[in-house]
């Protein structure tokens, strides 16, 4: 798997990609063998499979993404093994795939998978981390009847089959997380919002998903198409600006000067689906 990974880096350099995104192309390649743990195990296949990775490698979606997200049922998540679950991740990979790796749980229901490569592939100085991670992030699901659907997904010499949310139910889950989620960065905590989530509103727009109206009226009280964009007119006029989207969704493209050109047009962009 080593070897992969060098010609990824190898591959991208030729191109004129900058290492913070090759960073992001080797965690998509190293998403794909966590997956498959995941699903072509017994104990954890029940995971609903959501997020910006689920829209990448469900429906080839044009952004990176650097985490996994899963849901689960209220039981499943409260009693889930996350100890247990990460000393067998790094058993798996050893075992494998010949990578010695640390899973570790966090506080948080998560855990960071660290692959210590960076330096080997010429990503980091010698005073920089030599971790590279894939996050897993399991979450206590917030629908209560949501459309559940099935992916064989066989991708980069990986095969296995994931358990999704629907788009609409995806589309709910991001209108949730524009509408309520806290996020800072910045050397001042200048910067508000995820860009990628700004990304993601787009793409569902642009091919004419909206979300389920049942269940984002019980976590935003919005019950119709109209008074979801007027909310999120409001949302984007009051909060997102080009610097803050590019902030976050530079990491995520190869070609820098689309992301420049896109956050720069966003709100003209957003009125084609929201008006204004």
């Amino acid at each position: 798997m080593f070897e992969i990974l060098k010609k990824i880096v190898a591959d991208k350099r030729r191109e004129g990609m900058p290492d913070f995104v090759i960073r992001n192309f080797l965690k998509e390649y190293l998403q794909y063998p966590v997956l498959e743990f995941v699903y072509n195990g017994r104990e954890y296949r029940n995971f609903i499979f959501t997020g910006g990775s689920c829209l990448r490698i469900c429906f080839s979606a044009p952004r990176l993404s650097e985490d996994l997200d899963f849901d689960l049922l209220e039981k499943d998540w409260k009693e889930l093994p996350l100890e247990k679950m990460a000393r067998e991740l790094e058993i798996y990979f050893k075992e494998k795939y010949l990578l010695s790796v640390v899973a570790k749980r966090q506080e948080e229901k998560r855990i960071y998978v660290k692959f210590p490569i960076l330096k080997a592939l010429g990503l980091a100085r010698e005073h920089e981390s030599d971790q590279l991670y894939v996050k897993i992030e399991p979450s206590k699901m917030a629908f209560l009847s949501p459309a559940v659907e099935v992916d064989p997904i066989f991708r980069a010499g990986f095969n296995f089959v994931v358990r999704r949310y629907s788009l609409p139910f995806l589309m709910t889950g991001k209108v949730n997380a524009i509408l309520s989620r806290s996020w800072f960065q910045g050397k001042d905590n200048e910067i508000d919002i995820k860009g990628r989530d700004f990304f993601d509103l787009f793409w569902y727009m642009e091919r004419g998903v909206s979300p389920d109206f049942s269940s984002l009226q019980k976590t935003t009280g919005i019950a119709t198409e109209a008074e979801l964009k007027e909310k999120l007119r409001k949302k984007i006029e009051r909060d997102v600006t080009a610097d803050k989207l590019a902030h976050d969704l530079r990491n995520f493209f190869p070609d820098q000067t689309f992301v420049s050109d896109f956050c720069r047009n966003y709100r003209d962009i957003m009125r084609k689906y929201i008006g204004g």
